[in-house]
């Protein structure tokens, strides 16, 4: 039998605020019917009390290290490898994962198979083929092959860029892997994106910028991350969002959301913004010289605490601020039935005390992964 939840009496953010409260019932995996008074006769139904709550879309998270990342401070700064707990308890039902700077001693292949893991424990999880370096690693041999013939990979990425750890490609050489995850996208009916992770140096957006003006490739095909690394870069990027292209903020710390008010303080559109986590990647802190001072990272948590501060401290609207981890990265990376609250896109939702965006229950795809007093586990947990 399908299995029926009804949500009662609940403030919808789809993201958009639903005007009044309503009823929301969800058959199987998806949204079924968004109305008042919902009622189901000779059928078993968890009835869920809405009062006081807000619905709001499960985060879509584009940036997540799935099995783990880091390793620049050497073997034992390896960051351990999360599970389905850590990030649904966040509110993150979709993730993207990312390899980073390790392709030696973590590979493309355990990525995916770490995707498929969260994908049958109930969450929906992707990944990008290659690393920080070029050449890409792959699972197949190209990109436009890991595409097409890899269900989970959305992508390439995070490809570094402007940093001290990256491979320096040449124009032509990045032209070629945005090439083929384009070809591999429209081949597999996929985004296709290039997730370039920017680093510190002077250079900034430079280099894709090359590629915009100098080949073919649309802007919309590359995703900069890490735009709130230095001021330069959030400057320089005011500009990529004008021109139409993506970009993700990382709000791992205050300087993520301090860039947030600055680009809504400048004018800059948000229509193309989305912001992630860096989960469980490193967050290494480097001096003038390049010498390694600081050790942390990333936790999936950061994303509801963004929200908070941008609505409770800076007094933004809900409706503005849900888009960049719901909506927005849906769209970015063609994901039609994740990031929206609606009839018969997927039942991934969370749902918030309205007083204090705190969560209370999370539903991936119809199926409960966190409710008062439980979090759903990974076998070994």
């Amino acid at each position: 039998a399908t299995m029926l939840t009804i949500v009662k009496n609940v403030t919808v953010y789809s993201p958009h605020l639903l005007d009044g409260n309503y009823d929301v019932l969800i058959a199987g995996s998806t949204f079924a019917s968004i109305g008042k008074d919902i009622s189901v006769q000779g059928a078993e139904c968890t009835i869920i009390d809405g009062t006081g709550l807000i619905m709001v879309p499960g985060f879509v998270d584009t940036h997540v290290h799935m099995i783990g990342g880091g390793g620049e401070s050497g073997p034992a700064s390896r960051v351990p490898e999360p599970t389905i707990k850590d990030f649904v308890s966040a509110g993150v039902t979709t993730a993207i994962g990312v390899l980073g700077t390790d392709n030696v001693s973590r590979s493309p292949e355990t990525l995916l198979v770490k995707a498929r893991a969260l994908n049958s424990e109930g969450m929906t999880a992707f990944m990008y083929t290659g690393s920080y370096h070029f050449p890409v690693v792959t699972i197949t041999g190209n990109v436009k092959s890991d595409i097409v013939c890899c269900e989970q990979v959305v992508g390439v990425g995070e490809l570094a860029i402007s940093d001290h750890r990256g491979s320096f490609p040449d124009i032509h050489e990045l032209a070629r892997v945005c090439e083929q995850a384009r070809v591999g996208g429209m081949l597999a009916g996929k985004a296709g994106k290039v997730h370039i992770h920017m680093g510190d140096q002077k250079t900034g957006l430079d280099p894709l910028w090359a590629i915009v003006e100098q080949t073919a490739i649309p802007i919309t095909q590359i995703v900069p991350t890490h735009l709130a690394r230095n001021p330069m870069l959030l400057e320089q990027s005011k500009k990529w969002f004008q021109a139409g292209g993506w970009g993700d903020i990382t709000v791992d710390d205050d300087d993520g959301i301090n860039a947030l008010r600055l680009l809504k303080k400048d004018g800059v559109s948000m229509e193309r913004v989305t912001i992630s986590s860096d989960a469980f990647g490193s967050l290494p802190v480097f001096n003038d010289k390049g010498e390694l001072i600081k050790y942390g990272f990333g936790k999936p948590t950061t994303l509801l605490e963004c929200i908070k501060k941008l609505h409770f401290e800076s007094k933004w609207s809900l409706e503005e601020i849900l888009p960049l981890i719901t909506s927005h990265p849906a769209d970015c990376y063609l994901l039609k039935d994740k990031g929206r609250i609606a009839v018969g896109k997927s039942a991934d939702f969370i749902l918030l005390k309205e007083d204090s965006l705190d969560i209370t229950y999370v539903y991936g795809r119809g199926s409960v992964l966190v409710k008062p007093g439980w979090v759903k586990t990974g076998m070994f947990e």
